[in-house]
């Protein structure tokens, strides 16, 4: 694929569509035919949802999202554009929305629910304690032979425009929202953990984003995730002359075995302990 550089702010929409359609079809194809229903952790305004229901007409998704607001509200914006987005491409039926906490859901959802559990750019936004927690929850939570599916922007940069986007999302320095412990996981830490759950047939696909994007186009996107002012003004010229460009997408799946370990039958007892403990909390208060 050619690489396209940008340098209008009204450019980026359809360049940032066409990055999650080629995502949309490497998830279709990891998934299968057979998956049905799939909860999306991190839904966001729908930016793989849209274009993977498209693709996949088998499932039905559960999307999850705290639509919690930021410093300029935008991620309480996406759950207006997701439901408008839904809608416009009549797909309401097939998906069920739910405003939560990603943890908090989890906990209340019964082991073997789900066919598949997916994210994009969610692991980015937890750090490698709840990412160990979070993905053997997506065990817990999928039948046998379900699928997980996670992609996220690579950590590791191919080139130098791609080292000033990670830099520049990721250094407290730069950015009004500092990641918890990194820009994205290692995907070797991903696989690892997938791996001591108890997954199995795991795959990983790299996509080269080859989307540069200068002056204009790059100072837009940078407010848009939060990134200081003081930035824009230390590297104006980089900016206007070499831009950034996104990097590399990682996209890794993997496959619930059929039989369980030893060590998520105790996973799961614990997490079935827990949420024992919380509904006998809620009923002895309601008695008193």
């Amino acid at each position: 694929m050619r690489t396209v550089t940008l340098t209008k702010p009204s450019e980026f929409a359809a360049a940032w569509s066409e990055q999650y359609d080629r995502l949309a079809w490497t998830f279709a194809d990891m998934l299968g035919k057979k998956v049905r229903v799939t909860a999306e952790i991190g839904c966001g305004d729908g930016q793989l949802t849209i274009p993977l229901a498209k693709r996949a007409s088998n499932l039905q998704f559960v999307l999850v999202d705290r639509f919690a607001n930021t410093v300029h509200g935008s991620y309480s914006r996406n759950y207006r554009s997701l439901r408008s987005n839904l809608k416009k491409m009549k797909l309401m039926k097939r998906a069920r929305i739910v405003v939560s906490d990603y943890s908090r859901w989890i906990a209340t959802q019964d082991d073997e629910t789900y066919d598949a559990v997916i994210s994009s750019e969610f692991l980015p936004e937890i750090d490698s304690a709840e990412t160990k927690q979070f993905i053997r929850e997506c065990y817990r939570l999928l039948r046998p032979r379900g699928v997980a599916v996670h992609s996220f922007l690579s950590p590791v940069p191919r080139n130098i425009r791609q080292k000033f986007l990670i830099i520049a999302d990721s250094n407290p320095v730069w950015t009004n929202t500092p990641p918890k412990e990194w820009f994205s996981p290692k995907p070797k830490l991903v696989i690892k953990e997938l791996r001591e759950s108890g997954f199995h047939r795991i795959r990983r696909k790299v996509i080269r984003s080859n989307l540069v994007i200068k002056a204009d186009a790059a100072r837009s996107l940078l407010r848009s995730w939060e990134i200081k002012d003081s930035f824009f003004k230390a590297h104006e010229e980089s900016l206007n002359t070499r831009g950034f460009e996104i990097p590399d997408w990682v996209i890794i799946s993997a496959v619930k075995s059929q039989r369980v370990g030893w060590n998520m039958l105790g996973h799961n007892f614990s997490c079935r302990l827990k949420r024992w403990e919380k509904t006998r909390q809620v009923n002895v208060g309601q008695k008193a």
